[in-house]
């Protein structure tokens, strides 16, 4: 008995640990493109403005 419920706690930390990453993942994209936005971070500095817009989000 105490095998299963251990397992159903640890089942139940890991979906709540999973939502919680989901969920900072979203604020902090949300976050880093009100950021950009509103203070023109450059993601890429030194390189040319095109490769910045073209480049992918998690190229580094």
């Amino acid at each position: 008995m105490q095998g299963y419920v251990a397992d159903l706690i640890e089942q139940d930390v890991n979906e709540s640990r999973a939502a919680f990453m989901a969920g900072a993942a979203t604020f902090l994209a949300a976050y880093a493109d009100r950021f950009e936005a509103e203070f023109g971070e450059d993601r890429y500095p030194g390189g040319s403005a095109e490769s910045a817009r073209t480049a992918p989000r998690d190229a580094a």
